[in-house]
C-alpha cells in the first residue's frame, strides 16, 4: 500500500522549460535596468529548449518579441513574433496583428523625410 501511494507521490516534471521566467519578470518590471539581462535569459532558455528538441514555452518568443519592440527593434520584434506564431497556432491571430502593425508603422528614417 506504501508503495502505490508513494508512486503517485512523485514530482510531476512540467510540460515546458520556462527558465524562471516569472522571477525574472518580476525583476524587469521591478528594475526596468534589468530589462536586457530578461531579454538575455529568456533567449538562453529559448535555445536550450530548441537544442534538446523541447517546444519552446508559450509566450517565451513573444515576450522576447515585445522587448525587442520596446526597444525599437522591429526586424527582431517581428522575427520572434513569427516564431510564437508558427509554434503556437493558437496565437496565430494576436500574432499576425501585431506583425502587421509593426509592419505598418514608418521607420525612423522615413519620418525623418
Amino acid at each position: 500500500m506504501a508503495l502505490a501511494l508513494s508512486a503517485c507521490a512523485t514530482k510531476k516534471q512540467d510540460m515546458y522549460q520556462w527558465g524562471g521566467y516569472d522571477g525574472l519578470l518580476y525583476e524587469a518590471y521591478k528594475d526596468p535596468n534589468k530589462v536586457e539581462e530578461f531579454r538575455i535569459k529568456l533567449e538562453n532558455q529559448i535555445a536550450a529548449s530548441e537544442s534538446a528538441k523541447q517546444k519552446v514555452a508559450p509566450g517565451l518568443y513573444a515576450e522576447v518579441g515585445t522587448i525587442y519592440l520596446q526597444s525599437g527593434a522591429k526586424e527582431s520584434a517581428v522575427k520572434y513574433y513569427k516564431l510564437e506564431r508558427d509554434t503556437w497556432p493558437e496565437s496565430k491571430a494576436l500574432m499576425t496583428s501585431m506583425i502587421e502593425n509593426i509592419e505598418r508603422r514608418p521607420t525612423k528614417e522615413e519620418i525623418k523625410k
